[in-house]
């Protein structure tokens, strides 16, 4: 078992030794995690650095922060991994000088790709990077609002086999992978358990931890708080990295459904949840069953 430790900028390398910055809630989750990792799978140190955002082109790094990322972790004696958002085509643009950079390193590099058009032009542009699919685009239920009813014993079968799976586990789906000669795929953290499937045998495959993704859209909710009202929510905005210092916690006000098992917030253009100390045991058993072989955590809530 690999562990990952992830990161968004190169402001948060400093992570790796220090956590003081990060806040009460984040303190509270690396806790958590770091002690059921360590007593299921004996794991204390992190093996590679993910580098980069998966929500956001707004938070692409710098090809120089890049450069110092790599460098960081090659002194440390860690892999890395290179981390993309999805992208429209100002995105792509700025990816582009960083995907010919490190193409050009000596080792093969991974690439995590959170959009079809990115996956599309590493396969066929970049031969000395490795294509790693993103867990956001393995399409699951991810709403923790109605996904721990789906773990019921009085839910329906049919309905529990339908939504206890990802769209990993189609064979369409795998053949596809292989066209694109993937090796590695990735899961999110999730509430109902993922059935097991012999269309996923063969790949390699990590687990984030720590922040399961709700939702995520091209619309900034902090991004455009100073914004008139027929002005909020555009695709386009001129970022001030907000998402940076900002999170918006989020309640349910309608009952229908109950309470939520868990707690959710916004931070930029994402929702997430936070994991339980219970839901993070539950995970990491099923990791251990499905021969998951990488832990990816990241100590503060990703954007």
């Amino acid at each position: 078992m690999e562990l990952a430790l992830a990161v968004q900028d190169a402001k948060q390398l400093s992570l790796l030794e220090n956590r003081e910055r990060l806040s009460p809630m984040e303190q509270e989750t690396i806790a958590i995690l770091e002690e059921n990792i360590k007593r299921k799978f004996q794991l204390t140190e992190p093996d590679r650095l993910y580098f980069g955002s998966e929500f956001c082109q707004y938070r692409i790094a710098e090809l120089t922060d890049v450069q110092k990322a790599y460098e960081y972790t090659r002194e440390r004696g860690y892999a890395f991994t290179f981390v993309t958002p999805y992208v429209p085509e100002n995105g792509m643009k700025l990816l582009i000088p960083i995907f010919e950079w490190l193409d050009s390193r000596e080792d093969a590099v991974e690439v995590v790709v959170n959009d079809w058009g990115m996956s599309y032009t590493v396969a066929t542009k970049y031969p000395n990077l490795q294509i790693v699919i993103g867990r956001l685009l393995n399409k699951m239920i991810r709403d923790p609002r109605v996904a721990h009813l789906y773990n019921q014993k009085n839910a329906p079968e049919r309905a529990k086999s339908v939504f206890m799976n990802s769209s990993f586990e189609t064979p369409y789906f795998r053949q596809f992978l292989e066209r694109l000669q993937v090796k590695r795929i990735e899961y999110d953290s999730f509430i109902q358990p993922i059935e097991k499937s012999v269309d996923r045998e063969g790949l390699a495959t990590s687990l984030y931890l720590g922040y399961g993704v709700i939702a995520t859209g091209r619309s900034c909710l902090v991004g455009t708080l100073h914004k008139p009202r027929e002005e909020k929510f555009q695709g386009d905005i001129q970022c001030k990295q907000q998402c940076c210092h900002y999170i918006a916690q989020m309640e349910n006000t309608r009952q229908q459904l109950g309470q939520l098992p868990v707690r959710t917030m916004q931070k930029g253009n994402s929702a997430f949840y936070q994991q339980t100390e219970e839901l993070v045991g539950n995970v990491l058993d099923w990791a251990d069953d499905m021969q998951v072989d990488r832990l990816i955590v990241s100590p503060k809530i990703p954007v």
